[in-house]
């Protein structure tokens, strides 16, 4: 009596073996997936804890570039007197890099780019010691962003001297309203975007004000800093925070960390137009006719405002 498989039992063995795989490989990327997204999280969570800890040692000051026009504390002397809030917040993020790579010739204008702002995925600098002693600091860069993942494994001397600053960017965006006015002010204009690509932003020469913890009105429904690409959930990798159906791990003032929908965040306001009832309306390609809200980019009142949890604070604009 023959004992032996069949070929049409080999082949459903074969096929039973490889469903199995294919589940397996599922079960396990999903499972390093959420891993990544726990990690963002815990990412964001020391972040918020230690601008706070500088906060606290600070009068509540919000950690932020703040150099002004007509400083000389730095002994570069091409960083002295930067003639607006413009230059003046390049010029200390630049000494802040200078001073921990030991390299001297990093350029004020970081790489090619004049325009560069450094508020934006930057701020993390002022609060270094707060995080650690080490300015490459991984909780930085989220996991999902394997470029700025890469940037930061690599060493100081495998860069151009030019390009230098990107190692120590942050995947995180810091709220605008952390070292800009909310609304026209005192000579002072707030950073603002409507009408522009998400990455375009227009800033007065003079934009800055120092901020403090106790201004947030609403701290667990403020939003302090986030990711503006959705790295973990989105089927696009390119899909951007302020897209219908986005949803990122987001880091509030009050240094809680959640996974939000976009969907559920207030649709902000115009800093120039805060009476208005419209939001910021931003587009994600240059080329596009199509506008979003900006959502928490753009908080309705600022730090005084509610993202999510709230009805959007009152700037004077009409009932709704």
């Amino acid at each position: 009596m023959h004992s032996g498989f069949t070929l049409i039992e080999l082949l459903v063995v074969i096929a039973i073996i490889a469903v199995l795989i294919g589940i397996l490989l599922s079960a396990l990327s999903g499972a390093r997936k959420s891993a990544r997204t726990l990690v963002c999280q815990a990412n964001l969570r020391q972040m918020g804890t230690a601008a706070i800890g500088y906060g606290g040692s600070n009068r509540e000051v919000i950690p932020a570039f703040n150099w002004k026009p007509g400083n000389f504390r730095t002994s570069y002397a091409d960083l002295r007197n930067p003639p607006n809030d413009y230059q003046s917040v390049k010029y200390q993020a630049v000494q802040i890099v200078r001073d921990w790579t030991g390299n001297p010739y990093i350029p004020r204008s970081m790489g090619s780019s004049t325009n560069w702002f450094a508020n934006l995925w930057f701020s993390h600098l002022i609060f270094k010691d707060y995080l650690s002693t080490n300015l490459e600091e991984p909780v930085a860069a989220c996991p999902e962003d394997a470029e700025q993942v890469e940037r930061a494994e690599q060493s100081v001397q495998e860069y151009e001297t030019s390009r230098l600053y990107r190692k120590f960017e942050s995947s995180y965006e810091t709220a605008i309203t952390t070292y800009s006015v909310d609304q026209p002010r005192s000579g002072r204009f707030p950073v603002e975007q409507h009408n522009q690509h998400y990455n375009s932003f227009i800033r007065d020469p003079n934009f800055l004000v120092s901020r403090r913890f106790t201004q947030v009105a609403f701290p667990s429904s403020k939003v302090y800093m986030f990711d503006h690409i959705d790295r973990h959930y989105a089927q696009s990798p390119d899909t951007l925070f302020f897209e219908p159906g986005a949803r990122q791990p987001i880091l509030f003032f009050d240094s809680s960390v959640s996974v939000r929908n976009t969907n559920d965040a207030n649709p902000g306001f115009q800093p120039l137009n805060p009476t208005g009832p419209e939001p910021s309306k931003i587009r994600k390609a240059f080329t596009s006719s199509e506008f979003f809200p900006g959502v928490y980019r753009w908080t309705r009142g600022g730090l005084v405002g509610i993202d999510f949890g709230g009805s959007e604070v009152s700037t004077g604009q009409p009932n709704p």
